[in-house]
C-alpha cells in the first residue's frame, strides 16, 4: 500500500513522503511482542511487563517495506521523528491493511473453540 505524507522523513539533507507498507507476519507480531517486554521491578518481586504503546509502534515500524527507495523497517526513531499528521496517518492507514486480517484470525479462533 503506498501511502503519501504530508511533512515526511528527513533523511540527510532529502525530505522524503513516499512510504510503502506491507501486511504484518507472524514474525512481525512475536518480534513486537519481544521489544515491548520490559523487567520492572514490583512490590511481587521482578515481572516481565509488555507496554501495549510500545508494541503498536514496533508493528507500525515493521510495517513500512520502503520509505522513498529505502528498504524498511523504519527504526524507532524514524518513526519518533515523524510529524503527529504523518504517525496518524500510517496508523490509520496500518489498520485499514492489517485489520481485515486480525479480524479474520481472532473469527477463525473463535470458530475453533
Amino acid at each position: 500500500m503506498q501511502i503519501k505524507l504530508k511533512d515526511g522523513l528527513l533523511v540527510g539533507d532529502e525530505r522524503i513522503t513516499e512510504l510503502t507498507l506491507r501486511k504484518i507476519t507472524t514474525g512481525d507480531l512475536l518480534d513486537s511482542e519481544v521489544a515491548a517486554e520490559q523487567v520492572k521491578l514490583t512490590a511481587q518481586g521482578h515481572q516481565l511487563i509488555a507496554s501495549s504503546a510500545v508494541m503498536s509502534a514496533e508493528l507500525y515500524r515493521r510495517s513500512v517495506a520502503k520509505i522513498g527507495d529505502l528498504d524498511g523497517p523504519l527504526s524507532m526513531g524514524q518513526l519518533k521523528s515523524l510529524s503527529i499528521v504523518d504517525y496518524d496517518l500510517l496508523r490509520k492507514k496500518y489498520n485499514e491493511l492489517n485489520n481485515p486480517i486480525i479480524d479474520e484470525v481472532a473469527e477463525n479462533s473463535k470458530e475453533g473453540r
